[in-house]
């Protein structure tokens, strides 16, 4: 393995990390921070230099695929705008042969993420994290960045191991 693929593929985990930070900083905040994203796209772009621009055009065309389904969904007003730039910026970090797999580990979390919520309504008791959940529950305004990144973190990481 090349030092250059070594630091290719510590840069898409630093983008793992990052993502983990947002839906973390997203479920507390119920917001994107633009720097988040930006930081998001910038490892991209150092990752994609140091791969040789190799999987560009199948990146972009994942990230604008992403990007106009948030949009419509913005104008729909059932998501906001950070979200909507996310998915564009997740879209590069997956990669075009991988948003299959993206769309069935979106399912999956945002159907853990919608059994948490009824879950957390139905305790009585709990710490932060449940009563969060239950704000979140009766407010009907959803962090889409915590399923969004822990979906799309685990296929980031397959991106990493098979190189595609």
């Amino acid at each position: 393995m090349l030092m250059a693929d070594i630091v290719a593929d510590a840069v898409l985990l630093l983008a793992v990390g990052l993502l983990l930070h947002i839906a973390w900083f997203d479920f507390w905040h119920l917001t994107i921070r633009n720097i988040s994203v930006l930081i998001l796209l910038g490892l991209y772009v150092v990752w994609t230099l140091l791969g040789g621009f190799q999987t560009l055009a199948g990146d972009l065309g994942a990230g604008l695929i992403l990007f106009l389904i948030g949009l419509v969904m913005w104008l729909a007003k059932m998501m906001g705008g950070g979200d909507v730039k996310l998915y564009f910026a997740l879209g590069l970090l997956m990669g075009f042969a991988n948003i299959g797999l993206f769309a069935f580990t979106l399912l999956a979390a945002t159907l853990l993420f919608l059994a948490a919520l009824v879950v957390s309504a139905r305790l009585k008791h709990g710490g932060a994290i449940l009563l969060r959940l239950r704000e979140i529950h009766t407010s009907g305004r959803a962090p889409y960045a915590v399923p969004m990144c822990l979906a799309a973190a685990p296929v980031i990481v397959l991106r990493i191991i098979t190189s595609v």
